[in-house]
C-alpha cells in the first residue's frame, strides 16, 4: 500500500514517468512470485526505481528553478550538472527495470578528431586485451571507492533528513489557509525530504557491497587471472603468430639467399666498391618492408587485429623516437655504404694510434697488426666526424713491434714486451719492467734501434797536434778501431759495417773528431756495452800513439788598466 501511495503522490508532479512506474508495478506485481526471497527482492526492486523516480522529479524541479532565474555562467553551468544526473538516473532506471546493461549514449564525450579516432580505431583491439586483463581488480577499486562515496553520502543524507523531520514536528500547526510564504516553506521542506531522502543512497550502497562480495567470492587471483589470459592467447594467436614469424623469416632467408646468388654474379665488378655497398643497403632496407607487409597481411588474413595493433603501435613508435636521431642515421648510412669521410681500406688515427680500416657495416673493425689484440670494434657513429686518407705502401703502423729495443727522450732503453692499444710495457735491463700509456710511450718519440743505428761519438784532442789533426790521426784512429774490434767487423754480416773518423770542429780547450760507426740492428741489445767498448778503444789508441785528450779549462781574461774597486764605486 505505501508503493501505491507513493506513486498517488507523485502523479500530480511528473505523469508520464509516474505511468512507466505503475505500468512496472502492475507487471511486477501482477506476477506472484513463487518464494518470498524472489517476492521480497522484487519489491525491494520497485522501492529502488520509485526511488530513482523520485529523485528525478526533485532534479527536474531545480532545473526549471533555475531557469526561471537570470542566465548567468554559474546558473547555466548547475543546470548542465543536473541535466547529467537526471541522465545517468534515467539510465540507471531503464538497466535496473529491463536488468540489462545498457550504454548512456547521452553522456558520450565529444567527437574526437579524425587523426585521434583513427589512432584509437587501431590500438582499440590491444586496449581490450588489456582492459580484460585487468578488469577485475578495476572493478574491486571502482566498488570500493563508491562505496566509500555511498557511505559518506548516506551519513549526509541521514543528517539532513533528521534536521528534516525536527522541522516538521511542528508542521500540522500550520493551518491549510496559511499565508503563501508559509505555503512556500511547507513545499520547500517537502522537495528537500525528497531530494535528502537517504533511503535510495543507502539502496545503493547494499547493491555495491554485494557486487564487491561477489567479487571477492571469487577463487581467481589475479595471478591466475593473467595466466588464462596468456593461455587463451597463445591458444587463439599463438598459431596466427607462428605463421607469421615463420612467413617473415622465411622470406628474409629467400630474399637474402637471392642478394647474395646477384653478388656472385658479379654485375658491379665494374662499379666502385662504394655502390656495392650501396646496393646492398638499399636492398637490405627493401626486404625488411617487403617481409613486413607480409607478415601484416598474414595477419589481416587471419582477422588478429589484436597483433596487428601491436605491431603498427611498436613501428609507429620507433618511427616516433627516432625522428632526432634522423641526421645522425643519415650519416651513418654514408658511412656504411662507404660514401663518409671514413672509406675502408684507409688509415684513420683513433686515440692517437692509427689503424686501418678494414669493414664498416653495422660496426665498424678496424685493425693494426703491430699491437697485441690490435683489432677493434666500433659503433658507427663514432666514426662520425673523423677523417681517413689512403695508407701509403710501406709507410709504419707504429714505432715498434714486440721484441724491438728502443731508447726514449726520457734516456730509458729497453725492449718493447708488450704493446696494445691502451700500454707499453718496457723490458730494462736487469729484467725490471717499465710502463707507460700508449700516448705516453708515442710522446716520448721512441727511437727504434732493431733495425739498425750508428754511434756519433764526438772526441777531443790536445791543439799540439794541430798540424796533423786533419789527415794524420783520423786515420790512426780509423785504422787502430778497426784492429781493436776486429770481432764486429769480420764476417759476412758484421755487426758493424760502416767506420769513418773525421775531424769536426775546433773547441775551445781542444781539435774535435766525429767518430761514425753504423751497427746492424741484431746487436741492438748491446747498444751500451759496445758504445763503452768504442770509447775504450779510443783511449787505448792515444794511449799508444801519445796522443793527449785535454781537459776542459776556464780561461779568464784581465782588462788592461784595471781601476781601484773603491774608485769604480765612488765614479
Amino acid at each position: 500500500m505505501n508503493l501505491w501511495k507513493s506513486a498517488a503522490l507523485f502523479s500530480k508532479f511528473h505523469f508520464p514517468r509516474l505511468t512507466l512506474i505503475l505500468f512496472l508495478v502492475i507487471l511486477f506485481g501482477g506476477s506472484f512470485p513463487s518464494s518470498p526471497f524472489a517476492e521480497e527482492t522484487s519489491l525491494k526492486l520497485q522501492r529502488h526505481l520509485v526511488l530513482i523516480s523520485k529523485k528525478i522529479i526533485v532534479l527536474e524541479k531545480e532545473i526549471d528553478a533555475l531557469r526561471k532565474k537570470s542566465e548567468t555562467k554559474e546558473n547555466l553551468q548547475k543546470i548542465i550538472d543536473l541535466q547529467t544526473q537526471i541522465d545517468r538516473l534515467n539510465l540507471n532506471f531503464d538497466s535496473r527495470a529491463t536488468n540489462l546493461s545498457l550504454e548512456d549514449s547521452s553522456l558520450k564525450k565529444k567527437e574526437k578528431s579524425p587523426w585521434t579516432k583513427q589512432l584509437e580505431d587501431i590500438t582499440a583491439p590491444l586496449l581490450q586485451a588489456i582492459r580484460d586483463l585487468t578488469e577485475k581488480p578495476r572493478k574491486v577499486d571502482f566498488l570500493k571507492k563508491r562505496i566509500t562515496s555511498l557511505e559518506n553520502t548516506l551519513n549526509i543524507h541521514k543528517e539532513a533528513s533528521q534536521n528534516l523531520m525536527d522541522l516538521q514536528k511542528n508542521q500540522e500547526t500550520i493551518a491549510k489557509d496559511s499565508q503563501p510564504e508559509e505555503k512556500r516553506y511547507l513545499a520547500r521542506l517537502a522537495l528537500l525530504k525528497n531530494k535528502y531522502d537517504p533511503e535510495l543512497t543507502r539502496l545503493n550502497l547494499e547493491e555495491a557491497k554485494k557486487d564487491l562480495k561477489e567479487i571477492l567470492s571469487s577463487d581467481e587471483s589475479l595471478l591466475d587471472t593473467a595466466t588464462n589470459q596468456i593461455k587463451d592467447f597463445l591458444k587463439n594467436r599463438g598459431k596466427n603468430l607462428l605463421i607469421t614469424l615463420a612467413a617473415f623469416s622465411g622470406l628474409w632467408w629467400l630474399l637474402n639467399r637471392l642478394r647474395r646468388w646477384i653478388l656472385k654474379l658479379n654485375l658491379f665488378a665494374q662499379l666502385s666498391p662504394a655502390f656495392g655497398k650501396l646496393f646492398s643497403a638499399a636492398y637490405n632496407i627493401f626486404i625488411l618492408i617487403i617481409c613486413l607487409i607480409v607478415g601484416l597481411a598474414c595477419l589481416y588474413f587471419f582477422n588478429d587485429w589484436l597483433l596487428i595493433s601491436l605491431i603498427v603501435m611498436i613501428l609507429l613508435l620507433i618511427a616516433w623516437t627516432s625522428r632526432q636521431y634522423l641526421p645522425t642515421f643519415l650519416q651513418e648510412i654514408k658511412l656504411i655504404v662507404n660514401l663518409g669521410t671514413v672509406r675502408e681500406g684507409e688509415r684513420l688515427i683513433w686515440s692517437g694510434v692509427p689503424w686501418l680500416v678494414r669493414d664498416i657495416g653495422l660496426s665498424a673493425i678496424l685493425i693494426n697488426e703491430n699491437l697485441e689484440g690490435g683489432e677493434i670494434r666500433l659503433p658507427v657513429r663514432n666514426l662520425i666526424d673523423k677523417h681517413s686518407r689512403p695508407a701509403v705502401e710501406g709507410e709504419p703502423w707504429f714505432p715498434s713491434k714486440i721484441g724491438d729495443w728502443v731508447i726514449l727522450n726520457d734516456g730509458s732503453f729497453g725492449r718493447v714486451k708488450h704493446q696494445t692499444l691502451e700500454q707499453v710495457v718496457l723490458g730494462l735491463k736487469g729484467d725490471s719492467l717499465k710502463y707507460y700509456s700508449t700516448n705516453e710511450f708515442l710522446n716520448q718519440f721512441p727511437l727504434n734501434i732493431s733495425t739498425g743505428f750508428r754511434y756519433c761519438i764526438e772526441f777531443g784532442l790536445d791543439y799540439k797536434i794541430q798540424d796533423r789533426i786533419c789527415e794524420e790521426i783520423p786515420t790512426i784512429i780509423e785504422n787502430g778501431l778497426k784492429n781493436i774490434l776486429a770481432k764486429y767487423f769480420d764476417g759476412n754480416s758484421p755487426d758493424f759495417n760502416f767506420l769513418e773518423v773525421r775531424f769536426d770542429n775546433p773547441a775551445a780547450s781542444s781539435l774535435n773528431l766525429m767518430i761514425i760507426i753504423h751497427a746492424d740492428g741484431k746487436c741492438a741489445d748491446r747498444y751500451e756495452e759496445n758504445k763503452r767498448e768504442i770509447q775504450t778503444a779510443l783511449v787505448q789508441i792515444c794511449n799508444e800513439n801519445n796522443l793527449t785528450i785535454p781537459f776542459s779549462q776556464l780561461t779568464i781574461n784581465m782588462a788592461e788598466n784595471p781601476q781601484p774597486l773603491d774608485q769604480k764605486n765612488s765614479d
